[in-house]
């Protein structure tokens, strides 16, 4: 697809011009910058404790066993189901290696950890006076996790059996001797998983299932799977089984070919320049104590602040780059076939929550498999279940259920404003980057399209407001027509697609005059969902007929303030009124919540510049949890040793809701101008960010001391005029790269403008 392309040429073209040197350098750690998380024992469940890695399509879990490894594995398109049956996403297989000769009772100096840095776990321990390594990444540019077992200076003492096992009960074969394989089916798809054995020194034996090293120096193990999954096929399905396991056989021999230094040479290259776009520093350095000791003292440590925020980051590079397909409840990471809700695409918070981080957090190649599932889906499938649901109903466009598979199958609560919230995204992907060609061959299309759906839906109160009958307020009430979650939603869509409309004109870029005539019209007349109610809150419903928006109701959801985050209408520079009422809502859902919802809190306090409230929220999202098994209630959220979101159990939007959230206090640009450390708490008085991202393709850097700004960097991606908001900004001066004055424009004495030359690189400072 069209925006794929764009960015795959504009990350070689960078990945050249600097250089592989460069590119290697950018995963080299100081005390300061090192993010890691680490533990002095074996994992001993997968969600709780285990260490995620993934390229995107495939994930793994790794153990860290002594005498035995497990590491648990997934392929994103690994579903049941068909495009009739909902099905769950499923658990692939595991890897298990049983070590010969090491003692568990008998080891000493156990290290386990997984570097943010680099993309890489390791394992090691010392037995007998021998050191024992493992390595573990998952190579995108090779489409295979790789994990490396070797020692340090002792010669020919790796004895062990590897087996691989599918969690479908599918038999395992030996191919030629050195590779594992798996062949199965599900309902629509066939699967295949390879697991080549690459020793160096000793020996290596077989017998009809699993693969036996005997007195090896080293062993490289290279996994890869996949399915015959196809988005882009009428029914889903691309290849035959035949072109599965040529294709997978391919990508095993290729990896053979390369051996492992260049396998990891090419995993740092592709890694390392994208998650260095960030830095954060607090000014603490990696701890003396462990991951999971430091979550359970959590309230002291500013180094798990940046670290919650960066794991986000991994997390999202981890499990969403590649297919058109996203993330779902737990990213790419399950070891159930019965998942709960079947750890779908879910679209009344998760999904849309899974991205949140996308743009702001300088990730805009791990947004594009979410919006191109999107505009495939919405548009690119005329006779898809999207448009079905609105056909149903015998209206135009299209339209989604909450939950959803990968095969179009989507039921469970008609979630139609949905459909406004999905064109969101596709919105910010526009202006975050003003690329034009991309709005116009493949968000508009799909922004025009919703909004036809809802001409047609939107009907006229008894006020002469457009709004939308019979609908809902995830995930209480009753149904009832202008529900502000709908309302408020549908104004999103309505004033992007506006701002779209004007901005392909201005590029005499053709857009039906019929169109743009029935959009301004439908949204002048347009009930925007704000309305304060009896105790000064922001109201959920209009008729509020099961008596449910009282103080104190204190449900996960915030379905009522999508006006204040993600969306823009509610500010304090905007409307002081709506934005204290948003305060009271919140006061009222109080502190604690399910983990998703603790994230979403973190973001809003943000955009109410309260950054001590938004950071109280962050330690609450911070609490550890054990509960592994589904609970709603709200004091049971937190994380796990892993730093997993628990909802409980775990779901990974709470991980991308926080590093959003974060974001959120140090940089907002929704309100066409960016606001500089707009909800700093206190907690954070010296520090400095690296690599955030505004509204306008500006790439932003921010360093402050006792909370006041010292200097901004801000850098033009595209070019024209930069407004920058900050209380104290006449106190500071503006220079380019090569240190000449910028003349500035004071709109207000707390706001700027200025003009900004492509690619060039400006200097904010305190005089």
């Amino acid at each position: 697809m069209y925006i794929q392309k764009k960015l795959l040429i504009v990350f070689f073209f960078s990945v050249f011009s600097l250089g592989l040197g460069l590119l290697l350098a950018s995963c080299e750690k100081n005390s300061l910058g090192e993010m890691k998380l680490w533990y002095t024992h074996p994992a001993t469940h997968w969600m709780t404790s285990a260490l995620p890695i993934g390229n995107g399509e495939l994930g793994a879990l790794f153990f860290g066993g002594i005498a035995c490894e497990q590491i648990q594995f997934n392929e994103k398109t690994l579903w049941t189901g068909s495009s009739v049956m909902r099905g769950a996403y499923q658990s692939f297989g595991n890897i298990y290696i049983n070590f010969e000769g090491i003692d568990t009772c008998t080891i000493d100096k156990y290290h386990r950890e997984l570097s943010l840095d680099d993309g890489t776990g390791r394992v090691r321990f010392c037995q007998n006076g021998v050191d024992y390594h493992r390595e573990y990444f998952a190579s995108n540019p090779d489409s295979m996790i790789v994990i490396r077992i070797y020692t340090l200076r002792n010669k020919g003492k790796l004895n062990f059996t590897v087996s691989l096992k599918d969690r479908h009960e599918g038999v395992t074969t030996v191919k030629d001797g050195t590779i594992l394989l798996i062949q199965n089916h599900l309902d629509l798809l066939s699967y295949e998983a390879q697991l080549k054995v690459l020793n160096e020194g000793g020996d290596v034996l077989t017998d009809s299932s699993q693969i036996k090293v005997k007195g090896a120096d080293a062993v490289t193990l290279l996994l890869t799977g996949a399915t015959n999954f196809n988005i882009s096929s009428p029914n889903y399905i691309g290849e035959t089984e035949e072109q599965l396991h040529a294709r997978l056989s391919n990508r095993i021999q290729m990896g053979v070919k390369k051996g492992y230094e260049e396998l990891r040479e090419r995993h740092l290259a592709d890694y390392c320049p994208l998650f260095g776009r960030v830095k954060f520093d607090l000014g603490e350095s990696l701890p003396t104590i462990p991951t999971d000791e430091l979550v359970r003292k959590h309230k002291e440590s500013l180094y798990l602040d940046m670290l919650y925020f960066q794991y986000g980051r991994y997390l999202m590079l981890a499990s969403s780059r590649g297919m058109n397909l996203p993330n779902n409840l737990q990213g790419i990471w399950n070891a159930d076939n019965t998942p709960p809700w079947e750890c779908d695409i879910h679209n009344n918070i998760n999904i849309q929550m899974n991205y949140w981080p996308a743009e702001t957090a300088n990730l805009p190649e791990c947004h594009l498999p979410f919006l191109e599932y999107i505009a495939e889906e919405a548009i690119g499938r005329p006779e898809g279940r999207w448009r079905k649901i609105a056909q149903e109903e015998g209206l135009r466009g299209w339209a989604v259920n909450t939950q959803n598979n990968i095969f179009g199958y989507s039921d469970w609560n008609i979630n139609r404003p949905a459909n406004a919230w999905y064109c969101m995204h596709l919105w910010q992907h526009f202006v975050y980057s003003n690329d034009l060609e991309y709005l116009q061959k493949t968000a508009f299309p799909v922004m025009k399209s919703a909004c036809e759906y809802w001409f047609d839906r939107l009907k006229v109160d008894n006020n002469g407001r457009l709004i939308a009958p019979d609908e809902w307020s995830p995930e209480q009430g009753c149904w009832e027509d202008g529900v502000s979650y709908a309302q408020q939603l549908i104004w999103q869509l309505f004033s992007g697609t506006m701002q779209a409309i004007e901005l392909l004109r201005s590029e005499n870029i053709n857009v039906e005059d019929i169109f743009v005539s029935e959009l301004t019209d439908k949204f002048q007349k347009l009930d925007n969902g704000l309305e304060i109610g009896s105790w000064g809150q922001i109201k959920e419903w209009k008729e509020d007929k099961e008596k449910l928006d009282f103080q104190g109701n204190d449900h996960r959801h915030l379905s009522q303030l999508i006006a204040l985050y993600p969306g823009n209408q509610i500010s304090y520079h905007r409307d002081s009124l709506f934005a204290d009422a948003a305060k009271k809502t919140l006061l009222s859902r109080g502190d604690m919540g399910t983990g998703w919802s603790r994230a979403w809190k973190i973001a809003c306090w943000a955009r109410l510049f309260d950054g001590d409230h938004a950071y109280h929220l962050l330690k609450s999202a911070l609490s550890l949890s054990t509960l592994t098994v589904v609970s709603m209630n709200n004091f049971d959220g937190g994380i796990y040793e892993n730093l997993f979101d628990s909802h409980p159990p775990f779901q990974i939007d709470g991980n991308f809701g926080a590093t959003a959230g974060i974001v959120e206090m140090l940089l907002q640009s929704h309100r066409n101008y960016i606001h500089l450390l707009p909800a700093l708490p206190l907690a954070w008085s010296n520090g400095s960010v690296e690599g955030l991202r505004a509204e306008g393709n500006f790439t932003i850097g921010l360093k402050w001391h006792n909370g006041h700004l010292m200097e901004c960097s801000v850098i033009s991606g595209s070019g024209g005029e930069c407004r920058i908001y900050y209380p104290d900004i006449r106190k500071m001066k503006i220079r380019d790269d090569k240190g000449r004055e910028v003349s500035v424009s004071f709109i207000t004495n707390e706001q700027i403008l200025f003009p900004t030359k492509k690619g060039e690189n400006y200097i904010i400072e305190a005089i």
